[in-house]
This record gives C-alpha cells, structure tokens and sequence, in this order.
C-alpha cells in the first residue's frame, strides 16, 4: 500500500478528488482516505507542520496500514538555481537545524532511486533532483539561505521531509518527497509564497497522481 502525505488540503486534494474510495476515518485526528488510484491502493492524509509533527503522523500511518510505500507531496523555498515553479524530487535530505553541542549535524537520509526513477520516467513534467533541507522556521532572509546552501548544497528547505525521510529509514520503507517551489526564500518570500500557494500547492500531487495512474508501484 501506498502512503501519500501533505501538509494541508490542497496539497493532497487531487488524489482526494480522483481516487476510488473504499474507505474514509480519522487518524490522530488527521482526516484520512484510503482507495484506489490506478492499479495501486493508496491512504491520503494531511494535517501537520513541522518535523514533529510530521514524524509522529508518519509512524502512526506506518503502524496503522500495511504501507511499503511513502510520497510527501508539497510545496518548498528554493535555494540558489531553483525558481517558483520548479518541481524538486529529493533523492537525499538532511535537518539544516540539527546540531549537537558536540558540533554533529544531521545526518543525511538517501530517498528511493526506485520511486525517482519511476516518477521521473512516468511524468510529463521537467523535474530537478537534489538533496531537499528541513528546518522548524520559515526561511526568510538572504543570509540565513545562503548559509543552509553552502553547508548542505541543497536545491530547497521545507518543515518536513527531512523527518519523513528519517521515520521510513528507521522502518525499512521507501520514500520520495515531490516538491514545487512557491518561494525563493530571502526574495520576498512571505509576498511570495502567499501569491504563489494557491497557483501551485497542489501541483506536485497533480502530478502524481498522473504517474499512479499509468505505474504499479
């Protein structure tokens, strides 16, 4: 079984909209759907901000379902090369705001070749792959962007998948986040991303969406 998680609604709606219901409840709290999508059976959640709460929903949904199978779908700040409406596949992701009083850093979690490739053979769409950085705070400022590039080279930053990454690495499950930039963070990004959300939040679960219904994964 597939898992497929957004933060909000609009993040997971196509697959909400178009999928074969078999069954609709709640899960800590988190409203889900399970059904068919294509020949794969996939559950649909959203409802968490930050890597806490996007861990604890994971692993709940993990314990849950019989789930070999996890996408993040979403949106992200870019970094340096990347702009708004680029669509960013991590094949690696990090904590850019983890580090010890022993100077440790996250640790970075490699994401499934399997699904990038499938995804990237089965969808209309250019698609840039990198490493994807996670931190608790918007990213605002020039500065504080430069930084996380020069320490981590990632193409994006967002409040989660760094934490998904790492709750289906401890349980033996493939994952892969699918991310559409809404923002370049330090460029106006609050103006941005409040322009931008509705035109793409839900563009990277349109997307596959599509790639479910033409692959068995």
């Amino acid at each position: 079984m597939i898992l497929v998680l957004g933060v909000f609604k609009i993040e997971v709606e196509p697959m909400i909209m178009e999928m074969e219901v078999l069954e609709k409840g709640r899960l800590l709290k988190r409203y889900y759907q399970r059904g068919v999508v294509g020949r794969n059976e996939v559950v649909v959640s959203y409802g968490f901000i930050g890597k806490v709460e996007a861990a604890l929903v994971t692993q709940a949904f993990l314990d849950r379902f019989n789930i070999d199978t996890v996408f993040l779908t979403g949106n992200a700040g870019g970094l340096e090369g990347v702009e708004v409406g680029d669509v960013v596949i991590g094949d690696s992701y990090v904590e850019y705001d983890f580090e010890t009083a022993l100077g440790d850093e996250g640790i970075i979690v490699s994401g499934s070749e399997d699904l990038e490739d499938k995804v990237i053979a089965y969808s209309n769409r250019e698609i840039k792959t990198g490493l994807i950085a996670s931190g608790d705070a918007f990213v605002t400022t020039k500065e504080k962007a430069e930084e996380i590039k020069r320490r981590t080279g990632a193409l994006c930053v967002d409040m989660d998948s760094a934490a998904v990454a790492k709750v289906c690495h401890e349980n033996e499950k493939k994952f892969l986040a699918i991310k559409t930039i809404v923002d370049v963070c330090g460029r106006e990004t609050e103006e941005e991303f409040r322009k931008n959300y509705e035109r793409y939040g839900f563009l990277s679960n349109l997307i596959l969406l599509d790639v479910l219904k033409r692959c068995v994964f």
